[in-house]
């Protein structure tokens, strides 16, 4: 792993670590050549024991997620500005936008009041609205892909597992193309995701902003049990919504023809 003060790709000096995830740990650097700070995402050793096909699908989820990204320009979308390699692996240059995750504030502050979850919902709904008439369907919306701003402005970040139109399909086996709790039933049955399924997961996040747990209970325990039970897609109704119940019961149909849009959404 990098380290302070290094310099990546010629360019990218790195400042400080921000976090971890399931695909790369991200930095705050300053691009020298621009000279303007940067969030760069290092990919994370895959571990393929020297599979050298492994390791080049590692690398080119790194570069597909920059290609699907870089076709957003939406101010409640994280822009990505470059794809740069470092000592044989990948690296994502995105704009550094100085928020907290959404997963971080529910769990140094509880709940969010429906007022304040609908003004973030309707943020993340008009980026995935754009990215849904690019084509791409984000497939792994969930509280810690959202940044939150002190402003309440939000963003949306991470297209590591979305799909676009025309652009390669990586797969990795064994891997679950979503976060669990947030998945939408016919996700979690099998199926391929679509928009659709984009908004079930948005109104999952806005039922755990605002009831303090994902729809299908917590994430901690079986995984297994999980699935099963977001395949059967039976949930409590939520008590702490207020006015935002029915569109999250409108987003929640299990039946994803019976789903609003996106636009409809915000």
């Amino acid at each position: 792993m990098s380290e302070v003060g290094d310099l990546l790709a010629g360019r990218y000096r790195l400042r400080r670590h921000l976090g971890s995830g399931a695909m790369g740990s991200v930095w705050l650097a300053d691009d020298e050549r621009l000279q303007r700070q940067v969030a760069v995402k290092e990919l994370h050793d895959p571990g393929t024991g020297g599979n050298q096909a492994a390791a080049d699908e590692a690398r080119q989820r790194a570069m597909r997620e920059g290609r699907i990204a870089a076709r957003l320009h939406h101010p409640n979308a994280v822009a990505v500005h470059d794809v740069a390699e470092h000592a044989g692996a990948p690296l994502l240059v995105m704009e550094y936008f100085p928020a907290t995750g959404l997963s971080d504030t529910l769990a140094a502050h509880g709940p969010l009041s429906p007022s304040t979850a609908a003004h973030l919902g309707s943020q993340v709904a008009d980026a995935l609205a754009a990215a849904h008439a690019a084509g791409i369907v984000h497939r792994d919306i969930k509280p810690a892909n959202v940044l939150l701003a002190p402003d309440g402005t939000a963003k949306l970040v991470d297209f590591g597992i979305a799909h676009a139109r025309g652009d390669l399909t990586v797969t990795q086996t064994g891997l679950v193309a979503g976060t669990p709790a947030y998945l939408a039933p016919e996700v979690a049955r099998g199926q391929d995701p679509s928009p659709a399924s984009d908004v079930f997961s948005l109104g999952s996040l806005l039922y755990a902003a605002v009831q303090g747990m994902p729809p299908f209970g917590d994430t901690a325990g079986n995984q297994i049990a999980l699935l099963q039970r977001v395949a059967a897609g039976t949930m409590p109704v939520p008590d702490r919504a207020g006015p935002l119940t029915p569109v999250l019961s409108a987003m929640l149909a299990a039946e994803p023809g019976q789903r609003p849009d996106v636009r409809q959404v915000r």
